[in-house]
């Protein structure tokens, strides 16, 4: 019988296509595959909780889906909330403080229900979200061009406009950031980490995202956390993703799989490499080595 073992699979550019689907009933069989050999799959992600249930609505009646979700700050199961990690308020305040210096990036206070855009930031982000995703193909449900926060909606279902930010009582557990992708975001990264108060790192997380995270509660954080819960070693992990934001958990997993496509900084860590996420690589991988 084969060892337990823990998959976490980042979801944008790794299982998702560029189009944001999925095969259902192959994920559904490498579920049910995977319970049959007491092992578990995590989606390592950055996005919200809510858009996570959405992606995955259907299949969260599997006890062996976990969620590691807004870059590792909540780890989640079976409607339950195993771990929050999130910033204080000063911490709040004085990256807000610092960002002022960056007025053309856009800003998202991510919470674990809702989202908040500071007002003077909306027009920002929302024209560079829209102009990202209509150059890659992509749609975007209930787009007004009247309405600016609608072009935010398909991303952070509950995302709401707020003139002060420090009226926000929810725990803020990531601040993502937009950036134009053609002006370097590595470069911007650079010049974030050196403004930014201590306690906090940027990372990239792909289509011009940086997000802003507690320093150390990385992706790889979360999987580290989730793995000795489940009682499991490093070891018995194996991690996908493709982006910058996935480095941390393919230094933690025993094995670390990059796409085809992926970031540049994943190499030096990456032990093997398999197809497009557009051609359902992972589920494929998945599906074939666990009915070996």
């Amino acid at each position: 019988m084969k060892k337990p073992h823990l998959y976490a699979v980042d979801l944008d550019g790794t299982l998702l296509t560029d189009h944001k689907t999925y095969k259902h009933e192959q994920l559904d069989r490498v579920l049910t595959l995977l319970a049959e050999q007491g092992s578990y799959l995590a989606v390592a992600t950055g996005n919200q909780m809510p858009k996570i249930e959405e992606y995955l609505a259907g299949h969260e009646h599997h006890k062996n889906l976990y969620y590691i979700a807004e870059n590792g700050a909540i780890i989640h199961n079976q409607g339950t909330d195993l771990a929050l990690w999130g910033f204080s308020p000063d911490l709040v305040n004085q990256a807000l403080t610092a960002l002022e210096n960056f007025p053309a990036l856009g800003i998202i206070l991510s919470c674990r229900h809702h989202s908040f855009i500071p007002s003077d930031r909306l027009a920002t982000i929302a024209g560079r979200v829209h102009e990202q995703v209509t150059k890659v193909g992509i749609d975007l449900p209930g787009w007004d061009p009247k309405t600016p926060i609608t072009a935010i909606r398909p991303f952070y279902p509950n995302v709401e406009t707020i003139e002060d930010p420090t009226t926000i009582t929810e725990t803020i557990v990531k601040i993502a950031l937009n950036a134009d992708p053609d002006e370097g975001i590595y470069e911007t990264i650079e010049k974030l980490h050196d403004a930014l108060p201590e306690g906090i790192a940027a990372t990239s997380s792909g289509f011009g995202a940086i997000d802003l995270i507690l320093e150390g509660n990385h992706k790889g954080h979360g999987l580290a956390w989730l793995a000795k819960r489940l009682g499991l070693s490093a070891e018995q992990t194996t991690a996908f993703g493709d982006s910058g934001n996935d480095l941390e958990m393919f230094h933690y997993a025993g094995r670390a799989i990059a796409m085809e496509h992926s970031d540049p900084a994943l190499a030096p860590v990456t032990d093997l490499t398999i197809g497009s996420n557009n051609d359902g690589a992972v589920l494929d991988f998945l599906e074939a080595e666990l009915t070996a």
